[in-house]
């Protein structure tokens, strides 16, 4: 959470909780807590969870990797993924040559083993964080992201089968027999997974879109095969963790089959076996060891090379390939993620014996360091001002104007957030906009879910016609002919992605529904206050109070802005059907004959002055010196409310609150409460 809080991925966060709980600090400041919590003969079944996990985790990277990712893309994601894996490992090899002395016994440790390992850990980068950081940036539909995406992909699965040869040749006992079964015995296995396991898999999915569900004996099986398949690399000697990848790879990609089984994985994988994985790295990372200047100048070195391979690499070939040095940067800085990724290859190495403890943790910095440096490189490389959409936007219409006429053209946003809310939300739209003149835009945004936020960095693979949130808003306007433009993405900003919706689509409104926040009880904070203020057009919130099509509509009044607003919705909804519309004025006591011919009856006219739609407006004038007494009592005559935002009735959206807006909440009948955007204040906020 806190790692979040700074703007750091949440792996960041992951990898220092786990240190922090080892022996470099834990231990440290309190060796009888640490004991007690990590016992000797705990340590043992807290690695094979550990390991467990990591195998179930290189499983869903797999799952996740699609191959079409790297296929049909311009040669330059060839080229910036070959140098970025050819650059590190190059230095990783030369930097072994300085290390092997100063850190390794070479009567014991094989320099062959070491430097290739080395060059290995040099190269990786994270996919999984990479991904991630996209989408937080909503950089994953841009061409840069689109790039970068495509060159990781590229790059991990040259990684792991770079690691499986550096795993056979340290287990071949230095053999050149050994070696040379191992390499059989891997071509033997991919040849089985390829032509044998691949078939049965895809005869998988068609069971399970059959059945149209995951059986838990389908769920069982594929478990057993991520087991059998990693302790089959396991025996040939290129550790489970390719078992585990090579299966999740092969897996058929782009189906429900697969979503399916990510969901029912990810949970248990991510909330419960990641953890211990990281405590178990942590408890073998002893930053303590690094006790002198030269150990940690050392470790200064480790990371300068492996900043200098992946990022050199990486930046100079996406130069070589024509992108201009500001976009080569950020590819770069993109490349130099490591996170997870690298701490499973580090862990991997220290249980084979080519790491020492010492090296470990200068890996493990080295790791941290260059996962925490993207975020902030990123954006001084690569600000936001300069993100464009990886595909143009369709053209305008021709003769589209800039800001389209209040009763022509009228365009409304519905943002819906809970399923229930979109059928009546679209009803209401479909009467605000009518029917055919207007345009109504549908649009859920997904939030990523931790870890699977790397899937949605890859491919918004949910279409809105799949979308369940968005399922019975659809299903009632197909019901009741009302055309629909419906929109899904990922998000991690969702008030300032509907603001940017809105503004990209020229929308006359936006209409969002209301929900129960889970702190405070302010109907208008948290979400719906950024929407209301940040949004560059006008904004309505709709409370359901079992909504059908209004006859009686009643307008509070007051006399400012929003009301105004309220009487011009009240003015569209009217000309829909036969609608009665009432406005009620209320006035402290005595005050009535002076303010109701310059208020109330004046905005009626001005907005109700169209001669060919006749609509019954009745004005009632009501002294009252508790105005929303007077409003709830009268209330109860109507189908729906429509009322301005304003403390005199009790409504001002603001971003946190304890008080129950008495309104929203006592109201009987439906409500809508609307916000007149104030462009002057929008100018304010821009400068």
């Amino acid at each position: 959470m806190l790692a979040l809080r700074i703007g750091q991925p949440q792996v960041v966060g992951e990898m220092l909780a786990g240190i922090m709980l080892g022996p470099s600090l834990l231990g440290l400041m309190s060796p009888e807590t640490f004991q007690s919590l990590f016992p000797a003969d705990s340590v043992g079944a807290l690695n094979v969870l550990a390991q467990v996990g990591i195998v179930l985790f290189l499983f869903l990277i797999g799952l996740e990797l699609d191959p079409k990712l790297v296929q049909g893309k311009r040669r330059s994601a060839l080229i910036i993924s070959t140098a970025s894996i050819v650059a590190p490992m190059a230095l990783g090899i030369g930097l072994t040559f300085y290390l092997f002395n100063r850190h390794y016994d070479p009567a014991t440790d094989g320099f062959l083993s070491v430097s290739l390992f080395m060059g290995a850990a040099m190269s990786v980068t994270a996919f999984p964080v990479l991904a991630r950081i996209l989408t937080e940036r909503n950089l994953h539909k841009t061409q840069i992201g689109a790039m970068a995406i495509t060159c990781a992909a590229a790059n991990d699965m040259i990684a792991w089968c770079l690691l499986a040869f550096v795993v056979a040749i340290t287990t071949a006992d230095g053999t050149l027999l050994d070696a040379g079964r191992t390499v059989l015995l891997s071509l033997v296995y991919i040849t089985v997974m390829v032509m044998l396991v691949r078939p049965f898999l895809q005869r998988l999915q068609g069971l399970h879109d059959s059945q149209g569900r995951l059986s838990q004996g389908v769920f069982a099986l594929i478990l057993s095969l991520v087991l059998v398949s990693a302790i089959a690399t396991d025996l040939i000697g290129i550790h489970a963790l390719f078992g585990a990848f090579m299966l999740g790879a092969i897996m058929p990609k782009g189906s429900r089959f697969v979503h399916t089984l990510n969901e029912k994985l990810e949970d248990v994988t991510v909330v419960f076996l990641l953890p211990i994985f990281f405590a178990s790295a942590g408890l073998e990372t002893k930053i303590g060891l690094l006790n002198s200047g030269a150990l940690w100048v050392d470790a200064m070195l480790i990371i300068a090379i492996a900043c200098a391979g992946k990022f050199g690499g990486s930046a100079l070939a996406a130069r070589a390939c024509g992108m201009p040095w500001r976009e080569a940067s950020a590819i770069g800085i993109l490349m130099n993620t490591r996170g997870l990724m690298e701490l499973v290859i580090l862990k991997v190495g220290l249980d084979l014996g080519v790491v020492t403890p010492p090296v470990f943790a200068m890996l493990v910095i080295m790791a941290i360091v260059t996962t925490a440096l993207t975020t902030p490189a990123l954006a001084w490389a690569y600000p936001k001002r300069l993100m464009q959409p990886a595909s143009p936007r369709p053209a305008e219409p021709a003769g589209a104007s800039e800001t389209p006429s209040p009763h022509k053209g009228y365009s409304v946003l519905i943002p819906v957030a809970s399923p229930r809310s979109g059928g009546p939300l679209v009803q209401l739209a479909s009467l605000i906009t009518g029917r055919t003149s207007g345009r109504i835009i549908a649009l859920h945004l997904r939030r990523p879910v931790e870890r699977d936020a790397y899937r949605t960095g890859l491919d918004d693979s949910i279409t809105p016609a799949q979308d369940e949130s968005l399922e019975p808003l659809l299903a009632r306007a197909s019901a009741q002919q009302i055309p629909v433009d419906p929109r899904t993405f990922t998000s991690v900003d969702v008030p300032g992605d509907i603001a940017q919706v809105a503004y990209d689509e020229r929308s006359n409104l936006v209409l969002i529904g209301f929900h129960n926040p889970v702190f405070g009880q302010a109907l208008l904070g948290g979400t719906v206050a950024r929407v209301m203020h940040d949004t560059d057009t006008d904004v309505a919130v709709f409370i359901d109070r079992g909504f059908r099509q209004p006859r009686r509509l009643l307008v509070p009044f007051l006399g400012t802005s929003h009301d105004r607003l309220a009487l011009e919705l009240a003015d569209r909804i009217g000309r829909a059907g036969e609608t009665s519309i009432t406005v009620l004025h209320v006035v402290a006591p005595k005050s009535a004959n002076a303010t109701t011919p310059t208020g109330a009856r004046h905005a009626v006219e001005r907005v109700f002055n169209d001669p060919t739609q006749p609509r019954p407006v009745e004005v009632r004038t009501i002294e009252s010196e508790t105005p929303v007494s007077a409003v709830l009592e009268a209330a109860g005559e109507f189908d729906l409310v429509i009322i301005g935002v304003s403390e005199t009735w009790g409504l001002g959206s603001r971003l946190f609150g304890m008080r129950a807006e008495r309104i929203a909440r006592d109201c009987v009948s439906s409500l809508l409460i609307v916000r007149k955007h104030s462009h002057q204040t929008a100018e304010a906020s821009k400068r």
